[in-house]
């Protein structure tokens, strides 16, 4: 058996060992997407600039999309990580 260790106090406490450290969650990942228009693929696109598109009108909620681990092609606005991106469009200026 080991000795306890002794102080001027009497007894050391034995010590805890530390908490191991919780490492961070890893950051979400974005997917990239891909469009087809007019029989060709587009992309890729990050959600970003899929926005900016939307904002623009280069991407409709009728633009096929397709990213990695989805089922096929679908319309953006099938899609809920891009329908978001149709709901915060500002509406046409007057006289447009």
């Amino acid at each position: 058996q080991a000795a306890a260790q002794t102080g001027p106090w009497g007894a050391r406490p034995v010590a805890e060992p530390a908490p191991a450290a919780i490492a961070p969650p890893p950051p979400p990942v974005e997917h990239v997407w891909h469009i087809a228009e007019n029989g060709q693929t587009k992309g890729p696109f990050s959600k970003a600039s899929m926005g900016r598109m939307a904002t623009a009108g280069d991407l409709t909620r009728d633009s096929l999309v397709w990213t990695a681990g989805q089922d096929g092609w679908k319309r953006a606005e099938d899609v809920a990580e891009l329908a978001q991106l149709f709901t915060v469009l500002p509406p046409p200026p007057p006289g447009a």
